[in-house]
């Protein structure tokens, strides 16, 4: 395969990566080089990846960071070579507990700051029934969504989707 019919396949990928990163809020630099990782065979360099997507280096390094962060990349280290090369998450396993984890942090952040405003709203006399009852629906669904998060923890994907199959086929 040469360097044009190789670079339209990856066009495909990195379209769908910008597109899926700016559904995130992420920027186009994000999908452009998780895209760009994933018909790699082997590690790409930083360097690699600064020459072939034209961003700089810090942007580049910037953005590795944060597919990093968000279990997306991961950086690996070639015997011998000093640069930061990465490679694509994509055991499924994996990608799942990363998800995950980011859900249940913000379903931390977010009941916190519930209890907080719920307490605030009591020692300061202007509890409000409507504004009560708001948070206890907001409560509910987190607390909801963190008792299914705890039972997908549980599991790995083969043993989920198993499970949903018996279940939808038992309907």
């Amino acid at each position: 395969m040469n360097h044009d019919e190789r670079g339209a396949l990856k066009r495909h990928m990195i379209d769908a990566c910008v597109k899926a990163a700016n559904n995130k809020g992420c920027c186009d630099a994000v999908g452009v080089l998780r895209g760009t990782l994933f018909l790699e065979t082997e590690p790409v360099s930083l360097d690699q990846l600064v020459e072939e997507t034209g961003y700089s280096k810090s942007t580049v390094s910037s953005n590795m960071n944060l597919l990093e962060t968000i279990g997306l990349a991961r950086r690996v280290v070639i015997p011998g070579d000093k640069r930061y090369h990465y490679v694509l998450v994509t055991d499924p396993d994996s990608l799942r507990k990363s998800l995950l984890t980011h859900i249940k942090s913000e379903i931390q952040l977010i009941n916190g700051a519930l209890e907080q405003t719920e307490k605030d709203l009591k020692e300061s006399g202007q509890e409000s029934e409507k504004i009560m009852k708001r948070i206890e629906n907001i409560r509910h669904f987190y607390r909801q969504t963190e008792r299914l998060l705890n039972l997908l923890v549980r599991h790995t994907t083969d043993e989920l989707i198993e499970i949903l199959e018996k279940a939808e086929n038992n309907r």
